[in-house]
Formats: C-alpha cells, structure tokens, sequence
C-alpha cells in the first residue's frame, strides 16, 4: 500500500511539473530534454554582387546565386557551415565572367528573439574559380589560344552573416550580408597551371560584397 501511495505521489508530481511558462506561454516539462532547435540545414540563396580588386577592376556588377549551403550546429550556439556560390558579371567589351567558390568554417549563432537568430560564419574559401566567357583568342609562339579556356584559381576568407527567421524544424528564410577576400594564385590552361605573376602585370586580389535573400529547410 505504502509503494502504491508513493507511485501515485510520484506520478502526481510528474504531472503537475508540465505547465505553462508564463514568459512563453508553452507547456514545459523540466523532465523534457529535447532540444528547441533544428541541428542540421540545407539551403540556397540569390543576391546581388559588387565585386572590387586589382584582378577584376573591370568588371560590372552581378547575380549571385547560392547553389547550395549546408550547415549542421552541435549546440545551441556552435555549428559549422559549407557553401557553394556563384556568380556572373560582365567585363570589357562583354566579356561574361564567372566567379564561383567553396567555403566551409565554422558559425556562431545568437537568438534575437524565440523565431529569429543571427549566424556569424567566419570562412575558408578553399577553391575560388574565376572563367571567361566570350574573351576571344590570342595568337602565342605556342600557337592560337582560346582564353575561355583559362581558369583563375585562388583561395581567400569569406565573412558571412545571417539574419534567419526560423529556427524549428521546416521552411526558414534568411537575409544574408557577406564580404570576400580571396587572391587569384594560379592559372589553369590544357592541362598545364601556371603563377598568376608569370602572365599578368597587375595585382592579383579580388573582394566582393554580396546582400541576398536566402530560403533554408531545418531538419
């Protein structure tokens, strides 16, 4: 009898501990550990890109297109973040050139409220690839040459930050602001890679500023 009274007390109390926070207004169990927040995201994005630097001085203003972002939080605050961009602008005489980069590092998430937060996303760009399109040829003692056929490879650091609305598990949307700086190092043609220096007499740096919108699912 004594056992019984003490599991009904027990259950009792387990019953009673579920209630209403009044500072959210949602049913609360502190015997509930799940966590409140998605750990893993897929998404993309479109904005709008100011590229700036020695290497791409002629060069317009362009689309940005976000292909593909990946990112997975260990905890509340720490995760860590890959992308893919792209992006299209127009040069001399014009020339169309793509600039495309993977970039993964880790993100540092702050809650502004109980349905926003902002992603802090420090990063390598570990490849950056710049190409041509509708350069036209050159003729060389090596013969003629196709200068689309030249890639720009070079690495940098990518600062993003993200402004999300919507942290639990389905469709979120984010307004991104991100800065680039990277180098162009190397120049792939048939094959071959040769120094930036070796070809070119200007400085090899690129930067770029990128606003954009971006649409993510939480799993």
């Amino acid at each position: 009898m004594k056992t019984y009274i003490n599991t009904l007390c027990l259950f009792l109390f387990m019953n009673l501990s579920a209630q209403i926070n009044p500072l959210t207004d949602k049913v609360t169990n502190p015997l509930d550990v799940s966590q409140d927040f998605s750990t893993f995201y897929i998404g993309i994005s479109l904005g709008y890109a100011i590229p700036g630097g020695n290497a791409v001085s002629n060069l317009d203003d362009g689309l940005d297109v976000g292909f593909a972002h990946l990112g997975y939080r260990f905890s509340e605050n720490w995760g860590v973040v890959a992308n893919l961009n792209s992006s299209g602008h127009h040069g001399n005489d014009n020339v169309g050139v793509g600039i495309a980069y993977t970039a993964i590092g880790p993100m540092y998430s702050i809650a502004v409220n109980d349905r926003m937060r902002l992603d802090i996303k420090p990063q390598a760009a570990i490849r950056l690839v710049g190409v041509n399109s509708g350069a036209g040829y050159v003729i060389t003692s090596y013969g003629i040459i196709d200068l689309d056929d030249f890639i720009f490879v070079g690495n940098g650091l990518l600062f993003g930050t993200s402004l999300v609305m919507g942290d639990q598990t389905g469709f979120a949307f984010s307004i991104n602001l991100d800065y680039l700086s990277a180098n162009f190092e190397t120049i792939e043609y048939g094959g071959e890679e040769a120094d930036w220096y070796s070809i070119f007499n200007t400085q090899n740096d690129i930067n770029m500023f990128k606003i954009g919108v971006g649409a993510r699912y939480n799993f």
